[in-house]
């Protein structure tokens, strides 16, 4: 018995050698369901294994026939080996065995231990299927290949998640069209709340994961999942071993910056103007008139304004003002929501929602601009996003010039192009200063103390590690950022449900088109560099070159 290693014969024919009293037959037929195929090649090795004297003339021609009858090939000889012939074979990944037979009618028939003895001679370990062993044996006269052994690979570690009893997001805002036309504004609520001790983040720990063991028993490490921190705020704190975040105090919950926190609401009864000054507060400001102009708020929350926006609001949440931003100018890290801005500012780091109309403004927005309503009006001033522009008609019958932008600006990308070589940069100093640390601390432990002037050198070179930790955790959060930012140029469109008028420019990428005519239902897309347009209807294919200049 021993180990070949067989490649399966297109021919797709098997072989048996076949004891009879005192002489050896060979019999060789077709077979296109064979799991062994033979070649000519394995069964010379094989008579040479079992010391059978042969014709190979003799053999070669039997094997081209194959007819599938017996045929005499040589005498019956004291050492000839009669056994069924056994072949190993081991898939790559060496999680799978499988076990061939090549019977020998007539001859010594192969028991228990010869199979046990054959796997063991071959390092199979792990995973062998014994209750097949009985079966094999009983079917040795058959050609058959048998899944012998199975060993298991590894399962890595989940990483540890979070899980948020509030929306991270912050509650999704999207108002309500009514019969008429008209959006109900009105009835929309920012705001989401908690009381004092409640439960806003739990965490879910890492699992170490499984190593798995390969059918010769080598052991495959598993990877252990990545634990993550808390996203401890303002007004929060960990509990129960750090696996729970709770709120310090009631008020309105909202996660920035990758953090969690709480803050109290500021109501303002009336307007903005000489009889409340300026507002800067810690959390969420609602006011219940109008904001004047040269009057601010500044808010480390949400603003929530029920008249008109004549002065500024700055927001790290959301901005929504009920009617208008008539010169007035709204900042938001979050998003901005609004009935219609004239000749004001808008600059949202998330999208910005306009029912109504957006008039001669500058307006831009980190992710999507969108002007819905009855009028659905962009036109004049300046309009930029990241992802897309949507309204039902840009520009003027007038040919009034509006400024449209979308996608990512080349300064971001120049951006990123730096970030990438910087993290190479600290990376290599930060694996040098571990090092020094790593080789400081094995001298402290050996000796059980260093010289003052080491010392010193491993207190300095520890501090240097740390900072350079955390320039690159910063490093890799921005190049997070920014490579979430590129995803969206692929998704940049603009998007016009009814006209667009001469007189709009339309910037992507570096790409610039100008409407020359009065177009309908379209959108337009960048692709291979170029503006292209397509059609909303799906006219046709909707689709011809834009024009650049």
């Amino acid at each position: 018995m021993g180990i070949e290693s067989y490649e399966g014969s297109a021919a797709a024919k098997k072989y048996t050698l076949i004891k009879k009293k005192d002489k050896i037959y060979l019999n060789i037929e077709k077979d296109s369901t064979v799991a062994c195929p033979v070649t000519i090649e394995q069964i010379f090795a094989d008579l040479q294994r079992r010391k059978i004297p042969y014709d190979p003339y003799r053999i070669e021609f039997v094997y081209k026939q194959a007819t599938g009858e017996e045929v005499e090939i040589a005498p019956y000889i004291e050492g000839v080996n009669t056994k069924p012939w056994l072949k190993l074979t081991v898939l790559a990944d060496k999680l799978k065995s499988y076990l061939a037979v090549f019977p020998f009618p007539g001859g010594k028939p192969v028991d228990l231990y010869d199979l046990e003895s054959f796997l063991k001679d071959h390092n199979i370990k792990v995973g062998i299927k014994t209750n097949l062993l009985p079966v094999i044996i009983e079917k040795q006269t058959e050609h058959r290949e048998w899944l012998i052994a199975e060993g298991f690979g590894c399962v890595n570690g989940e990483n540890a998640k979070l899980i948020y009893h509030f929306n991270p997001k912050g509650i999704n805002i999207k108002p309500q069209e009514l019969e008429d036309g008209s959006v109900d504004f009105y009835n929309l609520n920012l705001i989401q709340t908690v009381n004092t001790g409640a439960v806003i983040v739990e965490k879910v720990a890492a699992t170490a994961g499984m190593n798995g063991k390969n059918v010769y028993g080598e052991e495959t490490p598993a990877k252990p999942g990545k634990d993550i921190r808390l996203p401890v705020g303002k007004h929060t704190e960990a509990a129960d071993n750090d696996t729970k975040l709770i709120a310090t105090r009631a008020g309105h919950v909202v996660l920035t910056n990758n953090k969690v926190s709480i803050y109290p609401i500021y109501e303002v009864k009336g307007d903005v103007d000489f009889n409340t000054g300026n507002i800067r507060f810690p959390g969420n400001v609602k006011v219940n008139g109008n904001v004047n102009m040269n009057f601010e708020i500044e808010a480390a929350g949400d603003v929530e304004i029920a008249g008109n926006l004549a002065g500024t609001a700055k927001a790290e949440g959301n901005i929504q003002v009920k009617k208008g931003i008539v010169r007035g100018k709204a900042i938001a890290d979050g998003c901005v929501y609004a009935k219609y801005i004239e000749n004001g500012t808008v600059d949202s780091g998330n999208s910005v929602v306009i029912t109504d109309a957006i008039m001669h403004s500058n307006t831009k927005a980190a992710k999507k601009i969108s002007v819905g309503g009855k009028k659905g009006l962009l036109v004049g001033g300046a309009t930029s996003a990241g992802e897309e522009i949507s309204a039902k008609n840009i520009g003027s019958p007038v040919g009034t010039t509006t400024q449209i932008e979308v996608g990512i600006k080349p300064a971001l990308r120049q951006e990123y192009k730096d970030l990438c070589r910087n993290i190479i940069t600290l990376t290599e100093n930060y694996d040098k200063a571990r090092k020094v640390v790593r080789t400081l601390q094995d001298m402290k432990l050996k000796q059980g103390k260093l010289p003052l002037g080491k010392e010193e050198l491993l207190n300095k070179f520890g501090l240097v590690q740390q900072q350079m930790h955390q320039e690159l955790e910063q490093a890799a959060a921005r190049k997070q950022e920014l490579e979430e930012a590129f995803m969206g140029m692929d998704r940049a469109r603009i998007l016009v449900s009814d006209t667009v008028y001469p007189g709009v420019n339309i910037s992507m990428g570096k790409s610039v088109y100008t409407v020359l005519e009065e177009m309908k239902y379209l959108f337009f897309y960048l692709e291979d560099l170029d503006i292209k347009i397509g059609s909303l209807h799906g006219r046709g294919d909707g689709r011809h070159d834009g024009q650049s200049r």
